[in-house]
């Protein structure tokens, strides 16, 4: 090893242990709302809006100053998967950050190993930076179908539970609250703090439970909402909840019979290659016995 490539190893790890001195010895300030709720003697629940990390931070504030566009989807699904816009934006900047550092870090293994190296791979950089914005994109994109899948689950259990609620004489607005306080879900936290919230405003949780089915795009919790309504015109809750809740969960069987018919019928292709390539070495054979004849 070249004395060059001493000194950089060197000053590498030199340079790595004062970064986690420094990280370790940083004290995250704790929220007012988890301390609050540690003298209530709850269990502080994690809020997908406020950044956690000075990484966060600084990728939320490199999204607020350079404006970087977020779809109304992708906001969906980080919903969905609780997951703020800082942390989204905290995974695009270190896989940019890792495109840009590792034809430069091939190049010093190069210069360490055998004292020279070519300066070419660093061409490559704004590449695989700009691949790594985007392979974040790609990666919550593939999630889709996961997280939307696992939040209906959830919108199910939920109208489960309202509804056994309601059979045990709970009022409306206590069949939501309880209800919501069941799971530590995604949804189910955000439906509980919507309804906190309306609880503290001294309002009807209806118009929260529709916003929030507007927000996260899920019509099932609108018709619970116009559902559970009812209740201010002396209506039965009971009957009309057990209904909605058999029509929504035979929607869902009808759904799932039909992924997975489609994911069978996507099958039969790759179970008809082994015969056709048995057919083909039985006939080939000859056919090549009669080309040579």
């Amino acid at each position: 090893m070249s004395t060059l490539g001493m000194m950089m190893t060197a000053g590498m790890v030199a340079g790595s242990g004062a970064a986690l001195i420094v990280v370790g010895a940083h004290r995250s300030q704790p929220r007012l709302a988890d301390a609050l709720a540690q003298l209530d003697g709850q269990q502080p629940a994690p809020t997908a809006d406020i950044p956690d990390s000075k990484l966060e931070r600084a990728a939320g504030w490199i999204h607020h100053t350079l404006r970087l566009p977020v779809s109304k989807t992708q906001h969906q699904i980080l919903l969905m998967s609780d997951r703020s816009v800082a942390d989204f934006f905290a995974e695009k900047l270190v896989l940019v950050t890792l495109g840009l550092l590792a034809p430069a870090l091939w190049v010093v293994l190069q210069l360490i190993a055998f004292g020279t190296a070519s300066t070419a791979p660093l061409a490559v950089s704004p590449i695989l930076a700009i691949g790594g914005y985007f392979l974040a994109d790609y990666r919550l994109a593939h999630s889709a179908t996961r997280v939307r899948k696992a939040t209906s689950q959830a919108v199910h259990t939920f109208f489960d539970l309202v509804a056994l609620e309601r059979l045990a004489n709970a009022s409306g607005t206590q069949a939501v609250t309880t209800a919501s306080a069941i799971s530590a879900a995604p949804l189910f936290r955000r439906i509980s703090l919507g309804l906190e919230r309306c609880r503290l405003e001294q309002t009807t949780p209806w118009r929260e439970l529709r916003d929030i089915a507007q927000e996260w795009d899920i019509p099932e919790l609108a018709d619970l909402a116009d559902v559970m309504r009812l209740e201010e015109q002396g209506a039965a809750l009971a009957e009309t909840l057990q209904a909605r809740v058999r029509e929504l969960r035979e929607a869902h069987l009808t759904a799932e019979r039909t992924r997975a018919q489609n994911d069978t019928e996507a099958l039969t292709i790759w179970m008809t290659l082994p015969a056709l390539l048995l057919g083909l070495a039985f006939i080939i054979p000859p056919l090549l016995m009669l080309t040579l004849m």
